[in-house]
C-alpha cells in the first residue's frame, strides 16, 4: 500500500469529444437520466446517423435494464421480490438470478461491507433533504436483523429468491448501474461498434478509441492545482467506479452525514471521502467501490491488491491517499 497526504479532490474525466471526426469516423454524444443519475454514452462511427442509431439501442438496453431490474420501478422483478418479502418466494429471469448471485458473491468477498440488502435501511436515512433529525439507535437497531446477504434464498434450479422476513429489501444501487453499462458495451461490441464510453454517474466503461484514434482516458485531478490532472491513466477494454462518500448528505448540528452507509452498522461510513476502483467490469468496480468505503484504507487495499486486474485509491477524510501498486503516483509528485 502506498499513500500520500494531501487536501485531496479527485474526478474522473472520461475525456471524449462532442462531435468530433477524423479519418472517417465521427463520435456522437447523448446524455439521459437513468437510476436516478445522469447517463453519459459516446459512441465511434463511420457515420453521424449510424452513430445516433448504436446510441439509441445503448439507452434502449440500460433503459431496459432499468425497467426489469430497479427495486424502485413498480412491477420490476426486484420489487416483485421486496413485496413478497417474508411471504413467498419469486421467479425470476436468468438476467436477474445471476446478477443476484454474483452481489453474494461480492459480499463474501469482502466480508459483508457490499450487501445487497441494505436497502431497508432508505425508510430512515433519506439525503433528498427531507431529513429533519438522525435516527435513533432504537430505530436502527429495529431494522439491522433485516440487513444480511446471508438470509437471502437463491433456489438455483427453481430460479426463485426469497426474502425469508417481512421488511427486508433488495436495494442494487452499488451495482445496477454498472451492470448496465456492461451490458450496453456487450451490445455495441457485438454490433461492430468501433469504439465507444458510457459514463453512468462516475461508473465508466471504454472500449476501442475516439474517432481521432486516441485512447479514452482517466483522468485523476490534482489537489492542489485546481483544474489540472495529477495523472493521466488509458482505459483500455476496462472499467473504473468512484464513489464519493458525500455526494448526497446531511447535515445535523456541526457534523456532516454521507449517503453511503455501512451495512454492518446501519450507520453512515465514516474516515472515508471517495474511492476509486478501476477493473474489467463496470459492475464489479462499482460494488467494490461501495465496499472500500465501508473497508477503510487498510483493508481494503489489502483486499484489492490480492485480486486480479484490479486497482484502487481509497482517501480518508483528512485527504490522505492510498494507492495498489499498479496505480503509483509518478516519483516526484
Amino acid at each position: 500500500m502506498r499513500k500520500r497526504r494531501w487536501v485531496l479532490w479527485l474526478m474522473i474525466w472520461a475525456v471524449g469529444a462532442g462531435l468530433a471526426q477524423q479519418d472517417g469516423l465521427v463520435t456522437v454524444r447523448r446524455t439521459e437520466v437513468l437510476f436516478g443519475e445522469s447517463v453519459e454514452v459516446y459512441i465511434t462511427q463511420a457515420s453521424e446517423e449510424m452513430g445516433y442509431i448504436n446510441l439509441e439501442e445503448a439507452l434502449a438496453e440500460m433503459r431496459r435494464i432499468q425497467d426489469a431490474l430497479s427495486p424502485d420501478i413498480p412491477g420490476s422483478q426486484t420489487h416483485r421480490i421486496n413485496t413478497m418479502a417474508g411471504e413467498a418466494p419469486v421467479e425470476v429471469s436468468p438476467e436477474c438470478f445471476h446478477l443476484l448471485q454474483r452481489a453474494v458473491l461480492i459480499s463474501k468477498l469482502t466480508e459483508g461491507a457490499f450487501d445487497m440488502t441494505l436497502g431497508v435501511l432508505d425508510s430512515l436515512w433519506r439525503f433528498d433533504g427531507s431529513m429533519r433529525r438522525l435516527p435513533d439507535a432504537t430505530s436502527i437497531n429495529a431494522l439491522t436483523p433485516l440487513v444480511g446477504y446471508r438470509q437471502v434464498v437463491l433456489d438455483a434450479e427453481a430460479r426463485t429468491v426469497f426474502l425469508p422476513r417481512k421488511g427486508m429489501r433488495i436495494g442494487l444501487e452499488a451495482i445496477l448501474r454498472g451492470y448496465a453499462a456492461d451490458r450496453a458495451k456487450e451490445l455495441m461490441l457485438a454490433r461492430g461498434v468501433p469504439g465507444g464510453m458510457i459514463n453512468a454517474g462516475g461508473v465508466v466503461t471504454a472500449w476501442g478509441a475516439k474517432s481521432s484514434g486516441e485512447k479514452w482516458m482517466l483522468g485523476v485531478a490534482d489537489p492542489k492545482n485546481t483544474g489540472k490532472v495529477h495523472r493521466w491513466l488509458p482505459l483500455i477494454e476496462s472499467s473504473v467506479a468512484m464513489v464519493q462518500t458525500r455526494k448526497r448528505f446531511v447535515r445535523m448540528g456541526d457534523r456532516t452525514y454521507g449517503h453511503v452507509l455501512d451495512p454492518r452498522s446501519g450507520y453512515p461510513v465514516e474516515g472515508i471521502r471517495q474511492v476509486v476502483v478501476l477493473s474489467r467490469t463496470a459492475e464489479f468496480s462499482h460494488a467494490l467501490a461501495t465496499a472500500l468505503c465501508a473497508l477503510g484504507p487498510a483493508r481494503g487495499i489489502r483486499l484489492v491488491e490480492q485480486l486480479g486486474d484490479t486497482e484502487a485509491i481509497i482517501v480518508d477524510a483528512d485527504g490522505l491517499m492510498f494507492w495498489t501498486r499498479g496505480l503509483l503516483p509518478d516519483p516526484g509528485r
